[in-house]
C-alpha cells in the first residue's frame, strides 16, 4: 500500500512537472516557430526593398539611357528571389523624356507610354508618389500574369538630396506563393496553424480560410466565422504588434496556443497556433502507463517512472537549456535530439533551424559591419588628404600694410565638392579663388581636386582674373563626359594699394563690410560655370579694399543652409552674422558657427567662407582716400 502510495504521489509529481515542463516547451517553441517564420518573411521582403531602394537611387542620380535602365531593371529582377517582374517608372526630367516599362520573367516586357496605359491616375501610382518609403500591397488576383496572387512592394523614386521632388517609381511583384511557401512546412504539421496576414488585415493565408485568401480581412473572417477567440489576435495584427495567447476555437472546441507578430517594418503580421491536443494525448497516455504500472508493481512502476522521466523531462529539459542559452545569445552551441521522431524531435530542429539561421545573420552582419568600417577609413583618408590640398590661411606683410587672408571649409559627407585656393604673386599681389562643384562626395572631390589644379596653374602663369577663368574653361571641358561644372569666383589683389579685380563663372557674388559696419553685396557680373563650354572672356569687376574694409566670399552652402522647418539661412541670416572689427579668421568661424547653429539638426550641404580683410598700422599721415572703394 506504502508503495502504491509512493507510486501514486510521485506519479502525480511527476505529472505535475511533465505537465508544466511541456506548457513552457510549447510556448518556447510557438514563440520560436513565430519568430522564426516572422524574420524568414523580413529577409525575404527586406531584400526586395534593397532592391527596389537600390534600383531607386540609380534611376534617379545615374544618366542611363532608356536601354540601360531597361536592362538594369531586369537584372536586378532576376537577382530578386521570388521575384516575378518588375516596373520602373520614371517622369520627364530636364532634358530626360518619361520613362515606363515593366519587365517579367516570363513574359513579353510592356512599355506603359508607348501602349497609352494610363498609370498616373492609378491609385498605387498617386500613393507611391505621395509615400515617404516604400510600400506592401494588399494580395491582388493577376490575370494578366497567368491568374495567380500577388503581392507588389512599391517605392517612390526621388533624387538624392531634393526632399519633396518625386522623380517616379519601382515596383517589384512577387507571387503569393513566394511568401506562403516557406510557412507551409510548418502549417502541414500536425497540431500547428500558421496565417499570414497582409498590411491592411487581409487574409493572405490561413487554415480555415484558404478559400478566402486575399478576399477579406482576418476582422471579418472572425465576425462571418464566429471566431471570437482569435478578436484579440486581428486587433495585435491592425497594431502591428506582438501578442502571446492561450484560447479556445469557438466553432470545434480545440484549445490553441497562438503567437502573433509583425514582420520587421513591412505592415505584414504572421499567426502561428499550436494544439494542446497532441501534447495532452501523449501526457495522458504517460499517465495511464504510470497507473497500470503502478497497480500491477510498485517496484515496475517505480522504475517505469524513472525512464518515463529520462524519455520526457530530459530531453525536454535539454530543448529548455537549448532555448534558454538562444535567449542568452549562445548561438554556437548545437541543439540536442535532432534525430528524434517524435515531437521532441520536431522542437529540438526547429530550434535548431532557427539558432543556425541567427548565427549565419550575424556572420553576414559581422561581414558588413567590416565592409563598411574599411570604407569609412578609406573615405576618412580621401579627406584628410582633400583637406592637405587646401592651403593654410595667412597674413602677408608689406611694411604697414597688412592683407589677411582665410578661408574654412567643411564638406556635408567625408568628401565634398567645395574649394577654395591662394596664390602669391611676386608682384605684391595675391590670388584667390572659392569654388562650388556640381555634386557631391568622391566625383565631386576629384572634379574639386582637377578644378584647382588647373586654376593655379592658369593663375601662375598670369593675367587678370577673366584671362585665368578662361583659360580653366577651355580645360575643364576636355575629357568632360561626366558634365560636372564648378561654379567659381576668382580674384586678385594688391597688399600696397588695395586694388582688387574680381572675375565671376556662375558663383554667388561677395559682400564687402566697410570699417562703419555697412554691409554691401558686390554687383559683380558673372559668367558661365566652368566644364560647360569653353569661354573666352568673362567680365571683370575692379574696386579697391581699403584699410579695415573686409571682402567676404561663400559657397551656396551658407545661404541655402535649412532648418527642420524647410526655412533657409539666406542673405539675411549672412548680414546678421557677419561684423566688421573681427579678423579674417574670426570672420570665417563665426558664420560656420552661425549657420551650423541654425541648421541643427537638419542634413547640410558643403559650406566654405573666405574672407581677405586689408589692414594698416595708424600713422600720424592722413589716411589713403576712400575713392573707387568696394
Amino acid at each position: 500500500m506504502v508503495s502504491v502510495t509512493v507510486v501514486v504521489l510521485m506519479t502525480a509529481a511527476m505529472a505535475g512537472y511533465t505537465h508544466w515542463r511541456i506548457d513552457q516547451e510549447a510556448r518556447l517553441t510557438t514563440l520560436a516557430n513565430g519568430q522564426q517564420m516572422a524574420e524568414h518573411l523580413d529577409t525575404m521582403m527586406d531584400t526586395v526593398a534593397v532592391t527596389a531602394g537600390a534600383l531607386s537611387e540609380l534611376a534617379a542620380d545615374s544618366p542611363l539611357d532608356p536601354r540601360d535602365l531597361t536592362e538594369t531593371l531586369r537584372a536586378l529582377v532576376e537577382a530578386t528571389p521570388g521575384c516575378a517582374g518588375g516596373l520602373l517608372a520614371l517622369e520627364a526630367d530636364g532634358g530626360r523624356e518619361a520613362y515606363t516599362r515593366y519587365v517579367s520573367l516570363d513574359r513579353p516586357d510592356r512599355d506603359f507610354i508607348a501602349d497609352g496605359y494610363d498609370y498616373r491616375t492609378r491609385a498605387w501610382f498617386q500613393r507611391t508618389l505621395s509615400e515617404r518609403a516604400g510600400w506592401w500591397s494588399e494580395p491582388y488576383f493577376n490575370e494578366t500574369a497567368g491568374g495567380v496572387w500577388m503581392v507588389t512592394y512599391n517605392a517612390p523614386l526621388r533624387r538624392r538630396g531634393r526632399s519633396g521632388e518625386a522623380l517616379g517609381m519601382v515596383s517589384l511583384d512577387l507571387p503569393l506563393t513566394a511568401l506562403t511557401d516557406p510557412l507551409q512546412t510548418l502549417a502541414h504539421l500536425p497540431g500547428w496553424q500558421v496565417w499570414l496576414v497582409a498590411p491592411e488585415g487581409t487574409v493572405a493565408m490561413g487554415p480555415d480560410a484558404s478559400a478566402d485568401a486575399g478576399q477579406r480581412s482576418l476582422d471579418v473572417h472572425v465576425a462571418d466565422t464566429g471566431r471570437g477567440d482569435l478578436a484579440p489576435l486581428a486587433a495585435a495584427a491592425g497594431e502591428h504588434r506582438h501578442l502571446l495567447l492561450s484560447h479556445t476555437n469557438q466553432r470545434s472546441g480545440e484549445d490553441l496556443l497562438s503567437v502573433i507578430g509583425p514582420v520587421g517594418d513591412s505592415g505584414w503580421s504572421v499567426l502561428v497556433s499550436q494544439s494542446h491536443a497532441l501534447i495532452e494525448a501523449r501526457l495522458n497516455q504517460a499517465l495511464a502507463l504510470l497507473a497500470a504500472g503502478g497497480l500491477v508493481l510498485a517496484l515496475l512502476c517505480t522504475l517505469l517512472v524513472g525512464r518515463l522521466a529520462r524519455r520526457i523531462a530530459q530531453p525536454v529539459q535539454r530543448l529548455s537549456d537549448s532555448a534558454a542559452r538562444l535567449a542568452d545569445g549562445d548561438y554556437t552551441t548545437p541543439v540536442p535530439d535532432l534525430h528524434r521522431g517524435d515531437e521532441v524531435g520536431v522542437m529540438a530542429r526547429t530550434l535548431e533551424h532557427a539558432r543556425s539561421s541567427i548565427q549565419r545573420q550575424l556572420v553576414e552582419i559581422e561581414e558588413m559591419g567590416a565592409a563598411r568600417q574599411k570604407l569609412e577609413s578609406e573615405l576618412s583618408i580621401a579627406r584628410d588628404i582633400q583637406l592637405a590640398m587646401l592651403p593654410p590661411g595667412r597674413v602677408i606683410d608689406r611694411a604697414d600694410h597688412h592683407l589677411e587672408a582665410y578661408a574654412q571649409l567643411e564638406p556635408a559627407k567625408a568628401v565634398g565638392g567645395d574649394f577654395y585656393s591662394f596664390v602669391e604673386l611676386g608682384n605684391n599681389d595675391l590670388w584667390f579663388a572659392i569654388g562650388d562643384v556640381s555634386d557631391k562626395g568622391v566625383p565631386a572631390a576629384l572634379f574639386m581636386a582637377r578644378t584647382t589644379t588647373v586654376l593655379e596653374a592658369a593663375a601662375r602663369g598670369g593675367g587678370d582674373p577673366s584671362q585665368v577663368l578662361a583659360a580653366a574653361s577651355r580645360r575643364l571641358v576636355e575629357g568632360n563626359d561626366t558634365c560636372m561644372f564648378a561654379t567659381v569666383l576668382c580674384g586678385r589683389i594688391n597688399v600696397r594699394s588695395g586694388d582688387c579685380v574680381l572675375a565671376s563663372a556662375g558663383h554667388d557674388p561677395p559682400v564687402c563690410l566697410h570699417p562703419d559696419g555697412r554691409i554691401e553685396t558686390l554687383p559683380v557680373e558673372t559668367g558661365g560655370p566652368l566644364g560647360f563650354e569653353p569661354a573666352e572672356a568673362f567680365p571683370l569687376w575692379r574696386c579697391r579694399l581699403e584699410p579695415g574694409m573686409t571682402l567676404l566670399a561663400y559657397t551656396d552652402g551658407v545661404t541655402e543652409a535649412f532648418d527642420a522647418g524647410n526655412v533657409a539661412f539666406g542673405m539675411e541670416g549672412l548680414i546678421a552674422s557677419v561684423r566688421a572689427h573681427r579678423d579674417a579668421r574670426g570672420q570665417c568661424e563665426r558664420l560656420i558657427a552661425e549657420v551650423h547653429a541654425f541648421a541643427q539638426p537638419a542634413a547640410q550641404d558643403d559650406i566654405t567662407v573666405l574672407a581677405i580683410r586689408l589692414r594698416l598700422d595708424p600713422t600720424p599721415e592722413t589716411p589713403m582716400e576712400a575713392s573707387n572703394a568696394c
